[in-house]
């Protein structure tokens, strides 16, 4: 049973449920994780589902720190650990995509050699050259009537003389092997030749031809089958044991820690990868992503063969409800408060108002959420914030909360999305003081030309659909001039949709439609100047909107 802490409670300086990145959440994760399903999803390595997709916020990295903490043998590999700067500072292999050679095979052989050797690494407690040497001796004494399997064990070793070593130099020692047999003398006929961004200008087209031939010599030549032998040996004489479990983890790859299309090109070939390690049972490798960036990359490299739908059993797809999230909140208010204060349990419930706005306050607060764990933690902070010397939260301490809470999400989805869409902010603003629901007709040519005129000669690496729609509209006379705003007013709307700031009921025979309704299924052009925008809650502080529509 539930109670409310000792009259002589204050709240604190400082006191809070959680921090909003797993990293610096520890003891939470610990003491109150809450599994809405995922976790034991993930945690079995016969499962096919290992790339974990959400949103910020959304509780992602939390299943990877509580499979770090659960797990026996975990490697963790972070981003930085890549070398991807080292891989995209590249002259020679930016010269060689500049000219047409196709290096994908080369980012697939990338990620495979570096989980092979992390794997034979870890199990064997390799740390210098003299467990390398036994390792070898021994999985070659095993292996010996396998010619296949004893060429893929001295692929492993031959691209890989820094074994014992970090992650980091290993993969600049891989990648610049390569660079040198792509800049080896023998096969190209071409004097003083410059391996840079800037030698293709220098070539002629005979010449380019004959680089062109040379380089898909080289890359082909890293026998990509040989590599296909080590998976199959990995599954078959070394991670035999069913009760010995391994996962890799890859968290943080949404952070901006290489160009973006060398890291699109690099995530597809690792998504491929991990396809292909799915053969050794007893192991899982496990990468988190933004929902956003996998589209991103899907979009970015259609030309190249990705398509979804082989990939969609490797997904597992993030979602919260609204009474998962009420126990996510009683876990850590209990957490925090309970042996404190009293020795009895203590609920949400216990320290927030019954009714605030004729709801209660639960409603009021994930209301004002995407059904993120995130927001909702960091709402509950901002209300014990301002709640610092009282004894109790009131209403209007929870709505001077909603003010700061508000204005702290519409800064963080334009950090968020800040890669896609650089001017959310300034579209965003476009709802400023306007009803809380409003027909899409009343976005009217005075309402959006400054902004349009405003967007208009943006630079081509900061211009996405709405930029483009607006040069358009822009350019064009009448009629042409016509169809151009509607459909700047529909990818706009569209945009404001995808990113969670408003809800769209397309007619008069459907339900509002937000972004994270599972069944939600709007496109740009489904959105009519009947169509009724309904602008989030969350934002409604923020953008001083008029509550009474």
């Amino acid at each position: 049973m539930s109670q409310t802490p000792k009259k002589d409670f204050v709240f604190r300086k400082h006191m809070s449920i959680g921090e909003v990145d797993a990293e610096n959440d520890t003891r939470f994760l610990r003491d109150c994780f809450v599994d809405t399903g995922d976790f034991d999803v993930l945690e079995d390595t016969y499962s096919s589902q290992c790339i974990v997709l959400g949103r910020t916020g959304s509780g992602k990295s939390a299943l990877l720190e509580r499979l770090e903490e659960c797990g026996e043998q975990v490697i963790r590999i972070e981003p930085e650990e890549l070398a991807l700067k080292h891989i995209s500072n590249s002259t020679i292999l930016s010269f060689f995509e500049e000219i047409g050679v196709n290096l994908d095979i080369f980012y697939s052989l990338l990620w495979q050699h570096t989980f092979a050797v992390e794997l034979i690494k870890h199990k064997y407690n390799i740390d210098g050259p003299s467990a390398k040497s036994n390792f070898f001796d021994s999985i070659s004494s095993l292996i010996s009537g396998n010619r296949k399997k004893q060429q893929a064990l001295k692929y492993i070793e031959d691209w890989g003389d820094k074994f014992w070593l970090d992650t980091e130099t290993r993969i600049k020692e891989f990648t610049d092997k390569l660079e040198s047999s792509l800049t080896a003398s023998s096969g190209i006929d071409i004097p003083n030749i410059k391996f840079t961004t800037t030698g293709k200008a220098q070539l002629s087209e005979e010449q380019i031809s004959e680089v062109v031939h040379y380089g898909k010599q080289v890359v082909n030549n890293v026998q990509i089958e040989k590599l296909a032998k080590i998976v199959n040996l990995l599954a078959e004489d070394i991670f035999t044991d069913p009760q010995r479990k391994t996962y890799i983890l890859i968290d943080r790859l949404d952070e901006n820690w290489v160009e973006d299309e060398l890291r699109y090109k690099l995530i597809r070939a690792l998504i491929e990868t991990i396809r292909k390690f799915r053969k050794i049972e007893t192991v899982k490798i496990i990468v988190t992503l933004r929902t956003d960036l996998l589209d991103r990359v899907l979009e970015k490299t259609r030309d190249s063969g990705f398509q979804r739908e082989k990939y969609n059993s490797l997904f597992l797809p993030i979602s919260w409800t609204k009474d998962q999230l009420e126990y996510l909140l009683d876990a850590r208010i209990n957490s925090l408060l309970k042996n404190q204060y009293t020795k009895l349990d203590v609920s949400f419930k216990d320290i927030f108002p019954k009714k605030i706005d004729k709801v209660t306050s639960s409603d009021y607060i994930l209301e004002r959420t995407l059904l993120r764990p995130r927001d909702a933690i960091v709402f509950v902070n901002s209300c014990f914030s301002e709640s610092q010397g009282k004894t109790e939260i009131t209403n209007a301490i929870m709505h001077t909360a909603e003010k700061y809470y508000s204005s702290g999400r519409k800064e963080s989805l334009e950090y968020e999305w800040f890669v896609e869409h650089p001017f959310l902010g300034k579209y965003i603003d476009i709802l400023s003081q306007n009803s809380s629901r409003f027909k899409v007709s009343e976005l009217t040519k005075e309402l959006l030309e400054p902004l349009i005129i405003e967007l208009v000669d943006t630079p081509k690496e900061n211009e996405d659909l709405i930029v483009k729609s607006a040069n358009d509209y822009y350019n064009s006379d009448y009629p042409e001039s016509l169809k151009h705003f509607n459909k700047f007013t529909q990818n706009l709307l569209y945009t404001l949709y995808k990113v969670g700031v408003v809800g769209i009921k397309v007619d008069g025979t459907s339900s509002v439609t937000w972004v994270h309704d599972k069944t939600q299924d709007l496109t740009p052009t489904r959105i009519k100047n009947t169509s009724i925008v309904y602008i989030h809650k969350m934002l409604w502080r923020a953008l001083a909107i008029d509550k009474r529509a």
